[in-house]
């Protein structure tokens, strides 16, 4: 059986397969440092719209189709978006998963061009973007949400290869409290299928996967104990991509490097990555993705000074399907060139 190349990318716009990554416009890399490591949404959204002027509906050459409902609640709706043609071999498919503490947020926040640019990059990269919404707390708490993300995954095994997609090549991306709700689905059994939890990598951007949000996980520790991913996550056998930042709020720092410990002590490492100087922000964390539309970029490589390249730890997990030739994962590119980068990266990965 052939290989396949699955691109599970994050934010950057990159051709080739060395390793860039580029830095935040100096203009918005000082606002950003103004604002500090505090949540500061408004703020920092107001740094990055401005790159987004010409992001406007109808978008050329894509097809969107908004709030598919993958369950019977309000909040229970997708966002799809594809690009032409849609026939052809199925595409791989990212379904993305907003932060907001599990009290907020939005797929498509109100007058607002994100998270439609994460949307249109993945189309401008041969893949089906699926941006969801789930329930949130404090009305519905756990295991909710983690109920919501197993539903939208289930849609999509059911329905993308009408859309173009291939239900066998699935990622997850989350940021924030996106991050913490991917980690719990693939820790917890409960919340899988038949055939598994139906993935084949996950990113995980600034989330907070020991002490997660109270009003959603309860605050009972021996509850709270048996909600949190770290001890599922060691048997995790699919890629992960785990990242912080430098300015990230200290909790989403202590719990990105404690989790990317116990994985490195459980002998099953992840691709963890902290970004510096700027270079993956929102509200000081990654809750929010920002990334330059196609418009103010030729989507090559950065002409900015670029970081030197980062190999993944070596790893006893299988992490590539026995078809594959035998090795370690093969990361040829790295990533989150975040908010107005012009590039930095994909992780690529063999499937």
């Amino acid at each position: 059986m052939h290989s396949l190349f699955f691109f599970a990318a994050l934010f950057a716009l990159t051709a080739t397969s060395s390793v860039a990554l580029a830095q935040v416009p100096p203009d918005i890399a000082e606002g950003i440092r103004k604002i500090g490591p505090i949540v500061d949404g408004p703020g920092t959204r107001k740094l990055y719209a401005p790159l987004f002027a010409d992001q406007k509906e109808p978008y050329p050459d894509v097809t969107v189709v908004r709030d598919i409902a993958y369950g019977t609640d309000p909040l229970q709706k997708l966002d799809l978006f594809t690009a032409a043609p849609t026939t052809g071999a199925p595409k791989p498919v990212v379904l993305f998963i907003h932060g907001g503490g599990f009290q907020g947020g939005d797929k498509r926040p109100a007058g607002s061009p994100f998270y439609d640019n994460i949307m249109l990059w993945l189309t401008r990269q041969g893949m089906v973007g699926v941006n969801m919404n789930h329930r949130l707390a404090p009305k519905d708490v756990w295991p909710a949400a983690h109920e919501d993300l197993a539903a939208a995954v289930r849609w999509v095994q059911a329905n993308i290869v009408q859309y173009g997609g291939d239900p066998d090549r699935l990622a997850l991306w989350g940021t924030s409290a996106g991050a913490d709700l991917i980690a719990g689905y693939l820790a917890h059994p409960q919340f899988h299928g038949p055939k598994g939890h139906g993935v084949k990598a996950a990113i995980m951007l600034s989330g907070y996967y020991v002490k997660g949000a109270p009003a959603y996980f309860g605050d009972d520790p021996a509850e709270y104990e048996k909600r949190t991913s770290t001890e599922g996550l060691k048997k995790a056998t699919i890629p992960l991509f785990v990242s912080r930042t430098e300015l990230d709020l200290p909790t989403s720092i202590t719990q990105g490097d404690a989790l990317n410990k116990a994985l490195c002590d459980a002998g099953c490492c992840p691709t963890y990555m902290v970004f510096a100087q700027g270079r993956c922000r929102q509200r000081m964390h990654c809750a929010r993705v920002f990334q330059e539309p196609a418009s103010k970029s030729k989507e090559t490589t950065p002409k900015h000074s670029a970081s030197p390249a980062v190999e993944a730890q070596p790893t006893k997990c299988r992490i590539l399907p026995e078809r594959c030739p035998a090795g370690p994962l093969t990361i040829l590119a790295l990533t989150p060139a975040m908010s107005g980068h012009r590039a930095g990266a994909c992780w690529r990965i063999q499937l």
